[in-house]
């Protein structure tokens, strides 16, 4: 009974935050200061909220940790963001002593599920270190434990604007690694904008742009939806060369799988729904999804652009 009240607490914070910004999760169970329930505050370390954020310093060795329950709403990947700084951390012998947010993920039983999380870590003397990390939810996690920490031997570090939040789950946006910011971007003839969470583009010219998206390992199929249209739109010399929406599989620097089926057009066309789903081939990191005009002259547009997971291995 507590499990499913601790549930619907993050169910409905997630409520209250959707019509702005994505509700921090650090926030979902923590007292007036910011400190976890039930916790108290190490010797030397100040915990406060402000704007929505978290704010840690450790002036000795000292953790809290944080509990997240994961529930379905939130969907299958998280976002860490902050900025970190250390003064004379000196570190353990062990690798994990120094200042880092600590993340394990727990099953039903309260037994760890997935691998170990890549954490950020800091040591030494150092400025203001902005970070911003993806983590992807583990399909059986019950249960995220997070600590900002100081697992050094002496000096201090500091956590200020700590988030944690669920990501759009168009791929195509920001804070999704390689995705358009909600003010959009102008490139040349290119121009992207964000509207209620849907990418648009137009190119007036030649011209393109890959947003290169990085692959989960467990994700098994993606889906685009778009509209796209085309108005005076002159070929070049090589069959290639149109309006198009082009899709790439990689391993790092190699290619992987055969070319993915795309949307292209050439000429003037009144606007068409683009639907489609992609298979991921084994072995993908990453995709370069393109919107581009490889023609002479001739504008392309394309609207209501978004590329969600589909389908999990």
């Amino acid at each position: 009974m507590k499990h499913w009240l601790f549930s619907l607490g993050t169910f409905l914070l997630l409520l209250t935050g959707s019509a702005g910004e994505p509700e921090n999760l650090f926030l979902a169970h923590v007292n007036e200061n910011g400190t976890p329930e039930g916790r108290k505050v190490p010797a030397q370390c100040a915990v406060r909220t402000a704007a929505g954020k978290l704010h840690i310093t450790f002036g000795a060795p000292g953790s809290l940790e944080y509990m997240v329950y994961i529930t379905p709403d939130l969907g299958n990947r998280l976002y860490l963001s902050g900025i970190m700084k250390a003064a004379n951390l000196v570190p353990g012998k062990e690798g994990w002593q120094n200042g880092r947010i600590a993340m394990r993920f727990l099953d039903q039983s309260g037994k760890r599920t997935g691998s170990w999380p890549e954490v950020v870590s800091i040591s030494g003397t150092t400025g203001e270190k902005p970070f911003g990390k993806v983590y992807s939810i583990p399909p059986k996690a019950s249960v995220l434990l997070i600590e900002p920490a100081h697992f050094g031997k002496s000096g201090s570090v500091e956590y200020r604007n700590l988030s944690l939040t669920t990501l759009p789950a168009n791929l195509l946006l920001a804070p999704n690694p390689g995705g358009i910011p909600e003010k959009g971007l102008v490139q040349g003839t290119l121009r992207m904008s964000v509207k209620n969470g849907l990418l648009n583009v137009r190119i007036d010219g030649s011209g393109n742009r890959i947003i290169h998206i990085p692959i989960d390992p467990a994700w098994k199929s993606l889906k685009l939806e778009m509209e796209m249209r085309t108005e005076s739109v002159r070929n070049g010399d090589a069959d290639w060369k149109d309006a198009r929406l082009g899709l790439r599989f990689y391993q790092g620097s190699k290619a992987v799988g055969p070319w993915p089926d795309i949307f292209r057009m050439s000429g003037t066309r009144e606007w068409q729904n683009c639907t489609r789903i992609y298979e991921i081939p084994e072995g993908a990191r990453g995709l370069n999804f393109e919107p581009a005009n490889f023609g002479i002259s001739g504008t392309v547009e394309f609207k209501n652009m978004k590329l969600t997971v589909y389908e999990l291995r």
